[in-house]
């Protein structure tokens, strides 16, 4: 799950970075400070935003759907059940 989260937040973040690198390559520090991005900055963020759902689609379209029931590890006579998936 934390996997999910920090792709989705360095998939957002993605476009700020692009354009802050963009911006110091061409007007060095005096051009790259955040404050002077103006419109730019609401363009970035529909592109991050477009990225995440991107990102979204990504993980629903490759995750594996599971077979079975889960059952949970169980504690049974002074032995350890493990759990896992079982058919149903």
């Amino acid at each position: 799950m934390i996997r999910i989260i920090i792709t989705q937040l360095v998939l957002f973040a993605l476009p700020f970075v692009a354009f802050f690198v963009y911006r110091l390559t061409t007007h060095g520090w005096t051009g790259a400070r955040v404050a002077t991005m103006g419109r730019a900055a609401f363009a970035l963020t529909v592109i991050g935003g477009l990225l995440v759902i991107g990102g979204f689609v990504y993980f629903a379209m490759t995750s594996g759907t599971s077979e079975g029931v889960y059952v949970p590890a169980q504690y049974r006579d002074g032995k350890l059940i493990p759990g896992g998936f079982r058919p149903r």
